[in-house]
């Protein structure tokens, strides 16, 4: 984009930025594959779900000129360093800022095992140096400090909506330096403001190419994902043909499970909140009748494991033959199961033999995988080196790998 495109994309005020959108280039959707790209014994392979690591600065370069004397930023004080600074709250840590969310042991471990990236300073290039490393042909990229700046309850909308739109616009540099044929986007939509967040969505997707919609799975401002408030979003969603990708992080300002308890221990926290979080926006997803209501939009639970699906569709499968003849449910024509089956994915973690339970109780149609690089609980560079030696049929791993998240994403 040249810049006064780029300056265009940047306008707060939503009827300025439609307007702006309409002397834009329209992105050509007819994107590629690589299934001969890498093939690592002998599988293609789709990361759904790889992480950037935003540069320190992303925000008060690409944030509106209003918003940049708060420009959220990424810290750097650590050699491995993912803590967010969101108008004065240090994110990605515990408590506050006297409890960061690693410790000088794992910080050392992490710049070992990235020393290469962190050199790169985690640029396109070494983006897809990774991900060849790994065998990863292609990949839809999610945030790491970006997960975060919308992260608080009660935020100014319009600075989240800034704050999410500098971060696409940056993406979609980074994918454009790297390599678009491998790399897609998953576009920061804010739920401060559903109006803004729908101008985003479709931004992002109509003219940036991007795949999917970044959510995090806590409850905003007290409002349930089944709330009217966000049918717009998930009516744009579907009609743009992009699933909404909900992802927790530890260490928000969001109510999360785990971290409520636990706000002094980020181990123990860590084990509930990305799990229990994914667990409680499926089932808000799927009983509060998001699914009935929009029923081509797909949605996928990231990086909270798969192991806990199966009891989570018997309960929720239980609580509907039970509640719905005495009157209760009456807005779910089909059982939850049957949603999820229709609209739902989960992401297994690459060493979850707990997996072919999974598979045996609903299938291996709705998984997909992703090695979370560059994360601190990441396998890296090995794994999808783990993936492998999962207990699945070479069936089960092609569709985990490849034709789920194709079909996911659309790509």
């Amino acid at each position: 984009m040249d810049q006064s495109s780029v300056e265009g994309l940047r306008h707060y005020n939503c009827a300025g930025l439609v307007q702006s959108l309409k002397s834009l280039p329209e992105v050509n959707q007819e994107l590629p594959s690589r299934g001969d790209a890498v093939a690592k014994n002998g599988f293609n392979m789709i990361d759904a779900e790889l992480h950037v690591m935003e540069p320190v600065d992303l925000w008060e370069r690409y944030i509106d000129a209003e918003f940049k004397s708060r420009a959220p930023r990424r810290m750097s004080e650590k050699k491995w360093d993912i803590r967010t600074l969101v108008e004065g709250e240090v994110m990605a840590s515990m408590t506050d800022y006297n409890f960061p969310a690693m410790n000088p042991a794992e910080e050392n471990a992490l710049a070992d095992r990235y020393a290469d990236e962190i050199a790169a300073d985690f640029d396109p290039a070494s983006q897809l140096s990774a991900m060849d490393k790994e065998g990863l042909d292609l990949a839809v990229l999610y945030p790491t400090s970006a997960m975060y700046i919308t992260a608080k309850n009660g935020m100014d909308p319009r600075f989240a909506e800034a704050a999410c739109r500098a971060y696409n616009d940056w993406l979609y540099d980074y994918i454009q330096a790297a390599d678009p044929t491998r790399l897609f986007g998953a576009a920061a939509v804010s739920p401060h403001d559903v109006e803004t967040a729908v101008v985003e969505a479709r931004r992002s997707v109509d003219k940036l190419g991007f795949k999917a919609l970044f959510l995090r799975p806590n409850m905003f401002n007290g409002r349930a994902w089944h709330d009217s408030y966000y049918d717009p979003l998930w009516a744009t969603a579907q009609d743009l043909n992009v699933p909404i990708g909900f992802h927790e992080t530890t260490g928000s300002r969001m109510p999360a499970t785990g971290a409520d308890r636990f706000p002094d221990d980020l181990g123990i926290a860590h084990i509930a909140t990305h799990s229990i979080e994914q667990m409680m926006a499926c089932m808000d997803i799927v009983m509060g009748g998001v699914m009935e209501r929009f029923p081509t939009l797909q949605f996928a639970f990231l990086e909270g494991q798969c192991g806990w699906l199966p009891f989570w569709l018997d309960r929720m499968d239980e609580h509907y033959e039970w509640r719905y003849p005495l009157g209760d449910m009456q807005h779910l024509k089909l059982k939850p199961s049957e949603y999820f089956n229709r609209q739902g994915y989960v992401a297994v973690e690459v060493d979850e033999t707990f997996v072919s339970h999974v598979v045996e109780a609903v299938g291996d149609d709705r998984i997909v995988t992703t090695s979370d690089y560059p994360h601190g609980d990441a396998k890296f560079p090995n794994a999808m080196d783990a993936f492998m030696e999962l207990p699945l049929s070479d069936s089960s791993k092609k569709k985990i790998l490849w034709e789920n998240p194709k079909r996911l994403y659309g790509i």
